[in-house]
């Protein structure tokens, strides 16, 4: 458990004692420095790990471990940031302050995912978008089923909810289910110019290759599928494109 803050520590200590006897804490650390001893001392299966930790950050400790042996549960106090960063590598982490509820959603995925062995490549995803300098090169790990595949962002034409399932489909033309929700890649990809054109669909904007706005106002995707805007989501979705020399020049 790596925290500089005492109270979120002795917090979660009695939220793991109370709730998850199949965990035992290992040890904790205060600062970067004293975690990446102890994390090289002990070995454990998970770290749960803050974000934030100045002057240094979690990037700090994981860089010193480029084939981690362990899986993570950030910590952050930055919902939007850990959205962004966290969500697109299928990464695990509970938002300040948390509560039972998270964490033992946190856990569970956990745990599935050790059992697949799944860590080392949502960690290798995260370490390449935190040094990658453009979102154009941002890569995304998609959960399907008991394994993972990671693709460009920039390579998605849309995806399609259904369900608890999302569909992805790609400039190659190949075709992904994950099961992640589309809200989650809503909230994950809104910095990559991603809308949520429906309540089925969402669209990389990048990737429309015509827009009508007869009605019904629609918009014709990189892969010649036909999409409806939604009514509730004209009027935001104009505002979106309304700079797009492509339709309005």
């Amino acid at each position: 458990m790596v925290d500089d803050d005492e109270r979120q520590i002795h917090f979660l200590t009695d939220c793991i004692a109370a709730d998850f006897p199949q965990l035992s804490i290992a040890g904790v650390a205060h600062s970067v420095p004293e975690a990446e001893k102890l994390i090289k001392e002990v070995r454990p299966e998970l770290v749960f790990l803050d974000i934030d930790m100045p002057p240094y950050t979690s990037f700090d400790l994981l860089k010193n471990f480029p084939n981690p042996f362990f899986s993570i549960i950030f910590i952050t106090g930055h919902e939007d940031y850990a959205l962004k960063a966290y969500e697109v590598a299928a990464i695990d982490y509970i938002v300040k302050p948390f509560n039972p509820e998270s964490l033992h959603r946190a856990v569970s995925r956990f745990e599935q995912h050790h059992k697949n062995n799944h860590a080392a490549t949502s960690l290798e995803t995260l370490l390449y978008n935190y040094k990658i300098d453009s979102n154009k090169d941002m890569k995304l790990t998609l959960p399907k089923g008991r394994d993972f595949e990671v693709v460009l962002v920039r390579d998605i034409i849309r995806m399609e909810g259904e369900g608890n399932y999302t569909h992805i489909f790609m400039k190659s033309g190949k075709h992904h289910l994950s099961t992640r929700q589309l809200g989650i890649y809503e909230k994950a990809l809104k910095a990559f110019n991603f809308f949520r054109i429906h309540k089925s669909h969402l669209i990389n904007l990048d990737q429309i290759i015509k827009f009508c706005l007869a009605k019904p106002t629609h918009v014709i995707m990189a892969d010649d599928i036909k999409i409806e805007v939604a009514r509730y989501r004209k009027e935001e979705f104009l505002q979106h494109i309304s700079n797009d020399k492509r339709f309005f020049s």
